[in-house]
């Protein structure tokens, strides 16, 4: 029940968001939709925000790549964008609400172990001090997200110049020259 409990008021969440900006849904336009108590949604969460945080973090972990795999890095980093465009609204309200810093915060925590787990692969066999490799993961982690920051200051509109193939291009290889300039002698 606890589960279903907290996917409706999920669900009700995001209705709401569709409507309205996250800053001015209430706990009473929750519970009104789901048909339960203000106690119950006080069981489950200590505001409205602490919820939006929950949904946000059970959508990411349940349809962002865990890791990058090297065979098809590019369809692993393209679901990130993709998730972003279907869920726009949602994306977008966040953005543009006092969670922003924490929805940024946890897209560059998720993009830095893709990234990660792509650069193990990448650096077999280089010797790299771990310092160099890390700075290398955070380097790329903090660039992308900030390219999706840019991304939904334009309302998730691109220029028609920056194209999904001109941002893969740029990652392409990157990784390993960077960390290969980091080898050791």
């Amino acid at each position: 029940m606890s589960s279903s409990t907290k996917d409706a008021l999920a669900s009700a969440l995001k209705q709401m968001m569709g409507v309205k900006p996250i800053d001015k849904i209430t706990v009473k336009d929750l519970v009104e939709i789901c048909g339960v108590n203000r106690q119950t949604f006080y069981y489950h969460f200590d505001d409205v925000y602490d919820l939006l945080e929950w949904v946000f973090e059970e959508d990411a972990n349940r349809v962002l790549p865990h890791e990058v795999v090297f065979e098809h890095w590019r369809e692993d980093v393209m679901i990130f964008m993709q998730y972003l465009r279907e869920n726009s609204t949602f994306t977008l309200n966040v953005y543009n609400s006092n969670s922003r810093v924490y929805m940024l915060r946890y897209l560059e925590e998720k993009m830095a172990g893709c990234i990660r787990s792509f650069a193990v692969i990448v650096s077999e066999g280089m010797n790299i001090d771990r310092q160099d490799f890390e700075f290398t993961v955070q380097f790329y982690a903090k660039c992308a997200i900030g390219f999706i920051a840019h991304w939904m200051d334009l309302g998730m509109q691109l220029p028609k110049e920056i194209t999904t193939e001109r941002i893969l291009r740029v990652m392409d290889n990157s990784v390993e020259s960077i960390l290969g300039r980091f080898q050791l002698n």
